[in-house]
This record gives structure tokens, sequence and C-alpha cells, in this order.
């Protein structure tokens, strides 16, 4: 079970004067007692001072399921149908030392080059849709907002390198959280995270990272780039006569693609941009129709539970007087 924390923090200040208050009730209940005179303190008076300790723990029952009510408590996910218009998509870059390979050898574009031509391309095809830029190697940051000026997100594209960042491994992970932090709630559209990489990854836990994409109701499509039979990495820090290879981990990007709704790629073919952007172009609504129905996780308040139970508790508690007091007369 969770709390809302701006709602808890706020009923915490109302706990004090609430015990107090609680206090005050079995002391006011008590001090009935002692108009008894001494001589009638028998069954009737222990059957009296049991029914007020029943109403005073009934009490407490209801204070602190009061309590509950207000700070928010709540579990459980359920669909909520909203209306959604057009797409918001993260370009999401792998900035690592492998993506500088060059898997065709010398004088043919690397990983990251072809990467950064697909994502100009696809930016340079697609209408009525933001973009964003996340990056990512050891970390992952968002370098560029969401922001329909599709020239902003060109212009960094075209700025692309495996030393823009600093850090030192591959962490997915952290890159698919750092491109799923741009989308904002306050605009219920479709979100696409398109992922630019070789699946390499040397830190975090890609699949967790997908979950919470999943979880947030975002689509990956993985674009691999890079190929099985592999290239040597530049630039490494290796020792003399020491080289490492790194591969297109294909599977690794395709199960996380089909696992959020989404698609896989291979960079390296043709119309690939093309099959980008069509794959975008679905998620877009068709201009001069009404807009498209969808659905989002939403978390499942149950204050409701508390407040039923607060309410039955107080009528308890005076229901216990209220049977005596009908004895009385």
């Amino acid at each position: 079970m969770s709390f809302d924390h701006p709602s808890l923090l706020s009923v915490l200040g109302l706990l004090v004067p609430l015990a107090i208050l609680s206090v005050l009730h079995y002391r006011l209940r008590r001090g009935v007692l002692a108009f008894f005179p001494s001589s009638r303190r028998g069954m009737e008076f222990r059957e009296l001072r049991f029914r007020y300790f029943l109403s005073a723990c009934f009490f407490l029952l209801f204070v602190a399921c009061l309590i509950i009510a207000l700070a928010g408590p709540y579990w459980g996910t359920r669909l909520a149908p909203e209306f959604r218009r057009g797409a918001d998509v993260v370009l999401a870059l792998d900035l690592s030392l492998s993506m500088d390979v060059r898997d065709g050898g010398e004088g043919t574009p690397s990983r990251l080059e072809q990467a950064a031509a697909l994502a100009r391309e696809l930016v340079a095809s697609s209408g009525g849709v933001r973009f964003a830029v996340a990056v990512g190697k050891g970390d992952g940051i968002l370098a560029v907002p969401l922001t329909d000026d599709s020239e902003a997100v060109t212009a960094f594209l075209e700025g692309l390198s495996t030393s823009l960042i600093t850090g030192r491994g591959t962490n997915l992970e952290s890159l698919i959280a750092a491109a799923s932090e741009a989308f904002q709630s306050g605009f219920p559209t479709r979100r696409r995270i398109i992922l630019f990489s070789d699946g390499e990854a040397l830190q975090g836990s890609f699949s967790s990272g997908v979950e919470e994409a999943l979880a947030a109701d975002i689509s990956i499509a993985a674009v691999g780039l890079g190929s099985e039979t592999g290239g040597i990495v530049p630039r490494q820090e290796a020792g003399p006569g020491e080289s490492i290879r790194s591969f297109l981990h294909r599977d690794t990007l395709r199960n996380a693609a089909e696992r959020t709704g989404g698609i896989y790629l291979d960079g390296t073919r043709e119309q690939a941009a093309a099959l980008l952007s069509e794959h975008i172009a679905a998620a877009v609504r068709v201009p001069g129709a009404p807009g498209s129905v969808g659905f989002r996780r939403e978390r499942v308040s149950r204050s409701y539970i508390f407040i039923i139970a607060a309410l039955a508790a107080l009528g308890v508690s005076k229901g216990c007087e209220k049977k005596r007091r009908r004895r009385e007369t």
C-alpha cells in the first residue's frame, strides 16, 4: 500500500490533535462513571464501564481509519480511457564506444553515424510529431526536451559523437529511463521511444528499464546497428596487443521491442527510415478525424474503504452508548 506524499504530510499534522480528541473522548466517558455512588457499583456499573471502554476503542478505530483515508492510500492499477492526439517520440541514442565500430571496414559509416542519419531522416519525414533526444553511455541524459522545433533536433543530431558525454560502459536501462522522463503527463499522446543501439549492455538491467517503460504505457521501437560478425572497438582502454570486438545483439533488442508492443528494425537495411516513419504515422491522428481513444494505467485510490470503515466504527462506538441509555430510560 502506498500514499500520496503531500497528503500524508498534511495528515500527519492532524495526528496530534486527533489523538488528543480520542483521549478526551475516553476521559469524558470515564468521568460519567464517577457519578455512580459506591453503593451502586455492582454488575450494572461494570457493564456500563465495559460499554464505555468498547465505545472508546471503536472511537480510536474511527480516528485511525479517518487518518489513513485522508492520507490517500492506493494500491493496484487499472486501465482508464483517455483521449489521445498525435504522438511524442524520443530518439534514444547509445553513445558507447562500440557505436564507433565500422562493421563494413574503413571508409564505411560507423554505427553511430548510421543511427544519426536515420534519426535525421525520420525527423524530416514525420509531421504532427514532437521529438526529443536522449543520449546515454554510463548514464542516460535527456539532451533535447520534447519540442515541435524539428530544426533544433536535427542540429543536435548533426553534432553527435561518442565523446559528447563522459562515462564508461553501456547502461541501456539508464538511457531508457532518461528517455521516459521526456514525456509529460499533461499531454495524453501516444508515447514512443526509438532506441538506436547495438544492444550491448555492460551495466544496469535493460530488461528492468523495458518493464518500467511498459508500465508507463511507452512503446519501444528498437533499431539494431552493427553485425553479427562484429568489429573492433576503436579507442579502447585495453593493453598493448589486446582488442575488443563488439557484436550486434539482435535478440536483446527485438525482445525489448516486442515486449512493449513496438517493432525491431535492422538499421542497415534499405528504407529503414521510411519504415520507422510509417510506424510513427500509425500512432498519429489522421487530420480531420475526431481523435482516438486509448487507455492508460492509473493507480486505484482505496480511500473509500477506510472512510466506510471509519463510519462503521463511529456507528458502533455510538451504538454502545445508545443501547445503555435506552435501558436506563
